[in-house]
């Protein structure tokens, strides 16, 4: 193949078993290719995060308990989400990952259109499964790109610039979100061609779907690169991985065990942020998602390429568990402004404090995926990823949101029982994350060191 690369002596060893390797480079820069994927991620968070941004108003329209709206905030995402990350990881590892990728975007745009258009709980339901299926595809595919391309001492960057998408899709979700549903409020019902007259939150839904299209047309820009086929049975790959894992379990487990609780540090309280300043301080629901988009603007992009930066200066030192150091570290110092904005009367303290809470959390954010690629043969990465993020998103997408309205309903059972419950998953996934990160150092140490 032109432009193939030769094999080195420890990919030689997999020749036998049919392994497909990287030939080449893509031709686009490393970094080119990061902001596309990052641009793809913004959008896939921009439609997951439109339930929260118009929560008060989907909850009151399709009259939902706390308990409905968490698990459409996190449950009904996650359901697909994490039992077909597994064969589309298997499939990231073989096939044409930048259509992969576009195809993905297409169905989760049309899904979150017929979330526009939802006039019951099941049905909302039902279309949040299917974008959930869809967004499935786009990390493990997204990641195996990326280690196609990146060379490794920029892998902690690339990670980070890669999940910060998900930060601007957040932002211009709430940003965008609020100040759109704010003008739909004021202009009213508004009556479309063959849909009918569509409530503002319905409206919502269906004019962000353009930048889906938009999304998937700017994927196919990118160029596939290089991979060296060789003679390969089907099932020989996935059993190579699931052994590779299993021969590194303890690693692999604590890591995945600690980015868990770093995702639902992250996910937990963002599905439920906007309501919480509806209900703690009385705003409407378009200035409490503006307030919000701008809190996260502030602090989750600026955390996480601080926790790809560290990471990535730890692993120059010669650390090797650096990835669980810094969830350690920044997961440990999260807890006091936590508190704070939970707790807090005072609407500019609440705010400052969260500021400073997502900075860190998202700072620990990136550690979870980029241990994983330290961890695993190029080979194996569509499907490690695919089974990393099918077990955290279970955890902290699928658990997480729905366990803040389970509180709520049940044992915090007013308004203001909101912080409450918040305060209570925070806090216990914010002293797991350090406690396990710390436990699993020294066998993800021995694991690296096991692979040079």
């Amino acid at each position: 193949m032109d432009g193939a690369r030769p094999l080195d002596p420890q990919h030689q060893h997999g020749d036998k078993y049919g392994l497909m390797w990287r030939a080449g480079r893509a031709e686009h820069s490393p970094w080119f290719v990061a902001s596309v994927l990052a641009g793809c991620y913004a959008i896939a968070f921009l439609d997951r995060a439109l339930v929260s941004v118009a929560g008060a108003s989907i909850k009151h329209d399709l009259s939902l308990s706390d308990t409905q709206f968490g698990l459409l905030s996190g449950t009904a995402f996650v359901f697909l989400y994490a039992l077909c990350g597994l064969p589309l990881g298997w499939l990231a590892d073989r096939t044409d990952r930048r259509r992969m990728i576009a195809l993905a975007i297409l169905v989760w745009t049309a899904m979150t259109a017929v979330c526009g258009l939802s006039e019951t709980f099941p049905s909302f339901f039902a279309a949040r499964v299917g974008v959930g299926f869809a967004e499935a595809a786009l990390l493990p595919a997204g990641m195996s790109l990326l280690s196609s391309t990146v060379p490794r001492p920029q892998m902690g960057r690339s990670v980070a610039i890669f999940l910060m998408g998900a930060a601007f899709g957040n932002a211009a979700a709430l940003l965008g979100g609020g100040a759109l549903l704010i003008c739909f409020e004021h202009a009213g019902p508004i009556s479309l061609p063959i849909l009918g007259v569509l409530s503002p939150w319905k409206l919502l839904f269906l004019v962000t779907c353009p930048l889906g299209l938009a999304a998937a047309a700017l994927m196919a820009t990118i160029r596939e690169p290089c991979r060296l086929t060789i003679a390969t049975t089907e099932g020989s790959v996935l059993r190579r991985a699931v052994g590779h894992i299993g021969a590194y379990r303890a690693a692999y487990g604590f890591l995945t065990a600690a980015t868990c609780c770093t995702l639902m540090l992250s996910q937990a309280q963002a599905a439920w942020l906007p309501l919480f300043y509806v209900r703690q301080f009385g705003l409407q629901p378009g200035h409490s998602a503006i307030l919000v988009g701008l809190m996260f603007l502030t602090s989750v992009p600026t955390g996480q390429f601080a926790g790809g930066m560290l990471t990535d200066h730890l692993q120059a030192r010669g650390i090797a568990a650096a990835p669980h150091v810094a969830i350690a570290l920044c997961t440990s110092l999260s807890l006091p402004p936590a508190i704070l904005f939970c707790t807090t009367h005072d609407l500019g303290v609440s705010e400052a404090a969260y500021v400073l809470f997502s900075f860190l959390v998202s700072a620990s954010t990136p550690n979870g995926l980029l241990g994983l690629q330290l961890l695993t043969p190029e080979r194996y990465q569509g499907i490690a990823s695919a089974m990393l993020i099918s077990i955290v998103s279970l955890v902290g997408v699928g658990i997480g949101p729905a366990a803040v309205g389970f509180l709520t309903d049940h044992f915090f059972r007013e308004e203001h029982g909101l912080g409450a419950a918040l305060l209570s998953v925070i806090a216990t996934a914010g002293l797991a994350a350090p406690l396990v990160a710390i436990l699993g150092r020294r066998s993800f140490a021995c694991a690296v060191a096991a692979r040079r």
